[in-house]
């Protein structure tokens, strides 16, 4: 994938986060809500073969609204396979600094033993996991329409569209 396709795949992603955020009360900037994409890559870089943007720079910490003390912490790790030993980390610095909500954005999945640990952690952390592949339309802001082509099985067999 060339530096272009990356950065606004990058750019796309940390615009749905944000978002997601600020949709489930947390503090969020207007600006990190309108952010473009060339203030995006001004910001981070356009170049992630290079590492600019590297995948980590993209972490953010938000606060709750009605409560400063409930932080949330975003995670873009590095690997395409998320092991148990970033998950480890993760949740030593979420120790560190006392927060115990977070999001990891994950390129390819996950390995059984990374998905065990969040399952081990839950009463005490609360970490989601989500796909980049998800994040890269806000479901939120489209709607999926019935495309229905005439045809003998017109009824029967339904596709669907995203319309932005």
């Amino acid at each position: 994938m060339d530096d272009e396709e990356e950065t606004y795949r990058l750019w796309k992603i940390r615009k749905t986060i944000m978002q997601l955020c600020h949709d489930r009360g947390y503090l969020v900037t207007q600006d990190e809500l309108d952010q473009t994409l060339d203030e995006f890559k001004a910001q981070f870089g356009d170049k992630p073969s290079e590492g600019r943007p590297r995948r980590t720079d993209l972490t953010v910490l938000v606060a709750h609204n009605d409560d400063p003390t409930d932080q949330m912490f975003v995670f873009f790790p590095e690997e395409p396979k998320v092991g148990i030993k970033t998950i480890k980390m993760y949740c030593q610095r979420m120790q560190e600094e006392n927060i115990t909500r977070a999001i990891i954005v994950v390129q390819q999945g996950m390995t059984p033993s990374a998905k065990q640990s969040l399952v081990d952690m839950a009463p005490k952390y609360i970490l989601e996991q989500f796909l980049q592949q998800e994040l890269l339309i806000n479901i939120t802001e489209h709607e999926v329409v019935k495309i229905i082509r005439p045809s003998e099985t017109a009824g029967r067999y339904i596709t669907y569209r995203l319309v932005q």
